[in-house]
């Protein structure tokens, strides 16, 4: 007698059901879901930057490679331009903190007066407008507006005066901070306008009754609820400032031997990372260098927050 089909597929048949639902499944569909954004972080950030490590310790080319172990450390931070750069970059770091915080505190503490709160919602969108110009328009633009016989310029020569901006080494760099204030102030103060509003008007009401002045309103009540926020404009416009590359390499020239201000006097880690590693192909030195400026933006980070939390800037 022969064997019906039916039931010689059943047993296959049931093989497959079972391997599909297990697949299918609430024990395994959700990780097959999520697994393409791993995939991807891993070929596209985990790689890239484990390799980077390596580079960073090897002399490359398309044909070899050789280990050269701390060699391309040594080389990179004794170049005069690496130098210049950090050096740069501490004056980066601290005037551009201080010129766009203290703008953007005095905007937002404005905003958030009694009389310009109905226009509130008015300044916050025009403030932030400049934050989603792509960093690249806003450095062509500020090329343009800067250059000589530009609309500063012009604007200036009413005055009787004139700033070289881009062709002194004396003010190549405000060039840069103008140009980048100009896109991030408004995003700080929105950041900041959204702290004051969570601040309760009692304490404010209170302090009019004790007859505080506008001072003594601002440095009792309205900092010290706002220090968190503060704090954390800090921090991301610290390692925003760190990372600079588009405004000077674009502002002065764009690479044709101008870029980064004349004499060097506007160049920045990042502008020198590319320089060495595309212009000169030293791409282990350049290596090198990018993880130098990263373990340096990971302690000045972890700085600031230990120096903030002592100050009690956290709670």
């Amino acid at each position: 007698m022969g064997v019906s089909p039916s039931i010689a597929l059943a047993p296959t048949t049931k093989g497959r059901r079972r391997w599909t639902e297990e697949i299918l499944g609430p024990r395994v569909a959700p990780y097959l879901f999520i697994a393409p954004f791993f995939i991807l972080f891993i070929l596209f950030f985990i790689y890239p930057v484990l390799w980077s490590i390596l580079l960073s310790f090897q002399k490359w080319s398309a044909r070899e490679t050789q280990w050269v172990g701390l060699d391309n450390y040594r080389f990179v931070y004794r170049l005069p331009a690496v130098r210049k750069a950090f050096a740069n970059l501490g004056w980066y770091v601290v005037v551009n903190n201080v010129f766009q915080l203290t703008i953007a505190m005095t905007v937002a503490v404005l905003i958030d007066s009694t009389f310009m709160r109905r226009f509130a919602g008015f300044f916050r969108i025009g403030y932030f407008m400049p934050n989603i110009v792509p960093g690249v328009v806003t450095a062509i633009l500020f090329t343009i507006i800067l250059a000589g016989g530009g609309v500063s310029d012009r604007i200036l020569a009413l005055f009787g005066t004139r700033i070289p901006w881009l062709q002194s080494t004396q003010w190549s760099k405000p060039a840069v901070l103008i140009a980048g204030g100009w896109q991030w102030i408004g995003y700080w103060i929105v950041m900041l306008l959204a702290g004051l509003q969570g601040i309760p008007d009692e304490y404010y009401e209170a302090a009019d009754l004790d007859g505080a002045s506008l001072w003594q309103r601002f440095t009792y009540i309205t900092f010290p609820l706002l220090r968190p926020i503060f704090l954390f404009v800090i921090i991301v416009n610290t390692i925003g400032t760190m990372q600079l590359f588009e405004y000077p390499y674009l502002i002065f020239g764009g690479g044709i031997g101008s870029a980064g201000g004349p004499l060097d006097s506007a160049t920045t880690p990042v502008l020198e990372l590319y320089r060495i590693g595309f212009q000169s192909m030293e791409l282990g030195s350049a290596a090198a260098l990018g993880w130098g400026l990263a373990v340096l933006i990971i302690a000045m980070s972890i700085l600031q927050f230990m120096v903030a939390q002592r100050r009690g800037w956290t709670e």
